[in-house]
């Protein structure tokens, strides 16, 4: 067999995931904030590009004045307002991203028109450079002093000095203010590195003694002392000794109390009875014990570790006029970008010869890449306002009536409904905010799978019968719990197929105990 080199030419088709469109993808998952961010992260490499807090309104209201009927849908821009039931009087393929966007970006990927502004096409990227070291007259060391700034605020320590205090630095500031020997400091700093964010104590003491090459007793001894710091509580290694620090503090560790805290197993399971029998007392009093127990803390570290709840602005707000539902972008989250032409050409016409060609080359392509963020921006707000909008028509009841009303949606209802893929259907919706006048939801929340009938009606929503079940236990009669089968029986007759076991699942995402669980809670709040 004789082997010889050869030439061969083929032609193929395939999909280049081009910089631009890895960037408009990105920019569709994006909430406003991240927007925000990102586009004045690139106005610090491009001199030529600028960024608004918020949308133009200028424009926005003369272009709002006549946007809530059908006849102006489509002349909408990507900023304006949508009408939501507009959609649903035609075909919704009717209503393209061209028809609300100034510029398709898809068209001109496809043509291969704006390949120009491609930033990562030509050298734009060779003049990149980070702002890490920007000197804002605040440099520590040789750097700053040559720079004319100032060693003596450091902009990190103050930050820290200035943050919330945690569990950690509250005890050791304690710690140091209380009477210790050398010895008992140090095995007072080893206990307060096994605090967990609870405020217990998170590992062994026989284990921490051998640590600090102490003996139990030294051990004990320091344990004792930190266990009267602040939070009451604090440094416990059980529930009940964290209950017990807490009474005694209080001047509660009453005998009854002790045997009410030795036998907490008995107290989660009702057994007031049995309670008061070993205390040799009435019931009232261990009840007496058990309203002053729900007073105290079992993590009392926790108000130290917990961070603070951040709920982000809406990226999209719902309204309902007399016209119907209204949909629009949050334009007071929603930047804008705006190009220095003038400057550009001012840098272009700068210099002599080869000087002058560079500058009439950076300013070519900032200008550029600035156009294509520009344009990709105002695809990626059509996109969002036109998935929002159908979204808003497939749910109208659920935002009317609340959570019940719900219904069955998939990812690829809205994506045949407006004519996109799946896929980014998915991106819009994965982490954007929708403002209701029910309160502000997750636009992944209004997606939901379908549960169904029992006769020939319509299906019920996951998320819907989920919350029939949370009513159905909200009203049941205290002591006497409904079981699952009870709760499926119920659901059933309001027109929903439930089984047993489907029962217990949702009841188990919503954090519901089972009937015996809420019994003995029901039997608790009794004796309390």
């Amino acid at each position: 067999m004789q082997l010889m080199p050869s030439l061969n030419v083929r032609q193929k088709q395939s999909l280049v995931m081009t910089p631009q469109l890895q960037q408009a993808i990105k920019l569709l998952q994006m909430t406003n904030i991240d927007i925000k961010n990102f586009l004045e992260e690139q106005a610090l490499d491009n001199p030529f590009m600028e960024v608004n807090a918020s949308a133009d309104t200028e424009n926005n209201t003369e272009n709002n004045t006549e946007n809530n009927t059908e006849s102006n849908t489509d002349n909408v821009p990507a900023t304006n307002q949508l009408d939501a039931d507009a959609l649903n009087t035609g075909a919704p393929a009717d209503l393209t991203p061209a028809d609300l966007a100034p510029a398709d970006l898809t068209n001109d990927i496809n043509e291969r028109a704006s390949l120009a502004e491609d930033p990562a096409a030509n050298s734009d990227f060779d003049n990149r450079f980070g702002s890490e070291a920007i000197d804002y007259g605040n440099l520590g060391g040789s750097a700053g002093k040559a720079a004319g700034g100032s060693d003596d605020f450091d902009a990190i320590a103050n930050l820290a000095e200035n943050g919330p205090e945690s569990l950690i630095q509250f005890v050791l500031r304690q710690i140091d203010l209380s009477i210790f020997n050398p010895r008992q400091r140090f095995i007072a700093y080893e206990l307060a590195t096994a605090l967990e964010p609870s405020g217990w104590l998170g590992r062994p003491l026989e284990e921490l003694s051998i640590n600090c090459g102490c003996t139990m007793d030294e051990a004990e001894e320091v344990l004792t002392i930190l266990q009267k710091l602040e939070p009451e509580g604090v440094f416990a290694r059980d529930l009940s000794e964290c209950l017990r620090i807490q009474a005694r503090e209080q001047d509660e560790l009453t005998p009854i109390m002790e045997v009410v805290l030795d036998n907490l197993t008995l107290l989660g399971k009702g057994e007031i009875a049995v309670l008061a029998r070993r205390a040799k007392c009435e019931t009232s009093d261990i009840a007496q014990c058990l309203r002053t127990i729900r007073e105290f803390n079992p993590k009392p570290g926790e108000a130290y570790e917990m961070a603070p709840l951040f709920i982000g602005a809406p990226d999209v707000i719902v309204r309902n006029t007399s016209d119907g539902w209204i949909v629009d972008l949050n334009r007071s989250t929603l930047p804008s970008v705006v190009i220095n032409e003038e400057y550009a050409n001012q840098v272009a016409q700068s210099g002599r010869n080869k000087a002058q060609e560079n500058a009439k080359e950076f300013a070519t392509q900032g200008i550029g890449s600035a156009k294509w963020l520009q344009r990709a921006l105002e695809q990626r707000n059509a996109t969002t306002l036109k998935i929002s909008a159908e979204i808003v028509r497939q749910q109208s009841d659920f935002l009317r009536e609340g959570l019940v009303a719900l219904k069955p949606l998939a990812l690829k209802d809205v994506a045949e409904a407006v004519g996109m893929h799946e896929s980014t259907v998915s991106r819009v919706t994965s982490g954007l905010m929708m403002a209701t006048p029910n309160g502000s939801f997750p636009m992944k929340s209004l997606f939901s799978v379908s549960i169904a009938s029992s006769d020939d009606g319509d299906s019920k929503a996951a998320a819907a019968v989920r919350k029939m079940i949370a009513t159905i236990v909200s009203g049941e009669v205290a002591g006497k719990p409904l079981s699952d089968d009870a709760i499926a029986d119920q659901v059933s007759q309001q027109g929903v197929k439930l089984a047993r076991r489907t029962v217990a699942k949702y009841r188990d995402m919503l954090g519901i105990p089972s009937s015996s669980e809420r019994r003995r809670q029901a039997r608790l709040n009794m004796a309390g």
